[in-house]
């Protein structure tokens, strides 16, 4: 049996980069001949990417007979980022620029303008997007967004949680629904010890979004694990001080909801470890979108939550 992965025909594009390397490639895979095309992009930010790209190879084990439309896959969009697990390239002049800010690009501007344009051209003869971000190297995360006109590609994908996705000027999926693309941003998984649990997760939503896009044959369509809920009014907390994060709820906390009055996790002191901050779930019932399921350092104003009300 040739899989998918097996049948992937590789295309690479030279990017300007470092003094060192001079150029880096911009690769990516693709299979089918004929019908829709999806086109699945991993590692848009270089703190999420391997996550995303690990659980999309895994997809490819399928066998190359069962596809019926034609798959994209960039497994890696920002390398120079990757390879140092930033979120963004280190190389940009003056400033670091967000990959998922600068679309359709600008040939003539800064490696991440650059890169931008030369991915620009990926999207826009797609069917359908599928931007793969993850946790990170931080934090798991459980829920997709949702953009108006894709909502079931949103549900196919099976997350625990759904939120609208908001109107982000230059995102990678806001210019690909401005071209009547189909999109769906995926926030899924990220560093914990469940990895290859969220992992086979999204495998199992790509199968089930890829089958009803027409893109792959399955003999029996995945059923959802439980039916996602939609959540309104997220909220994003931060550490009010800097010190050391001991988390309460961990990896396993992530895509459920919590009453409120549940202790999250608190902030101690870096030299005395002396109590600083506490956080506690504010709602009747709070949706666990994103956490930092591991002790660490953070810094005053550190991203360490993000919850919701189902809506």
């Amino acid at each position: 049996m040739r899989t998918i992965y097996e049948s992937l025909e590789w295309h690479e594009v030279r990017i300007t980069a470092h003094a060192a390397a001079q150029y880096i490639p911009l690769k990516y895979g693709e299979a089918g001949s004929r019908g829709p095309r999806a086109t699945l992009i991993a590692g848009t930010h270089g703190d999420e990417g391997p996550w995303s790209a690990v659980a999309t190879k895994m997809l490819c084990r399928h066998a190359a007979a069962r596809l019926t439309g034609r798959l994209r896959i960039i497994f890696t969009a920002n390398a120079l980022a990757a390879e140092v697990e930033r979120r963004n390239s280190w190389i940009d002049s003056p400033n670091p620029l967000d990959l998922d800010g600068v679309f359709p690009g600008d040939t003539h501007g800064s490696h991440t303008n650059r890169l931008a344009a030369a991915l620009a051209p990926l999207i826009t003869d797609s069917d359908a997007v599928i931007d793969l971000h993850g946790g990170g190297t931080w934090c798991v995360n459980a829920f997709v967004k949702q953009f108006e006109g894709s909502e079931q590609l949103a549900a196919d994908i099976g997350a625990p949680f759904i939120t609208k996705a908001p109107n982000k000027p230059g995102g990678l999926t806001t210019y690909a629904r401005s071209l009547g693309i189909k999109v769906v941003n995926v926030e899924v998984g990220g560093r914990c010890g469940r990895e290859i649990y969220w992992a086979e997760r999204i495998v199992t939503g790509l199968e089930r979004a890829l089958h009803r896009l027409g893109v792959l044959a399955l003999d029996v369509l995945p059923s959802p694990i439980e039916p996602a809920v939609h959540v309104s009014a997220t909220e994003a907390i931060r550490a009010g001080v800097g010190g050391i994060f001991v988390p309460t709820l961990r990896e396993d906390t992530v895509g459920t909801i919590v009453p409120a009055g549940t202790e999250m996790g608190k902030v101690l002191d870096l030299h005395t470890l002396a109590e600083l901050e506490g956080f506690t779930a504010p709602y009747e019932q709070t949706a666990m979108l994103l956490l930092r399921p591991q002790i660490c350092t953070v810094e005053g104003s550190a991203l360490v939550y993000v919850i919701g009300r189902p809506a």
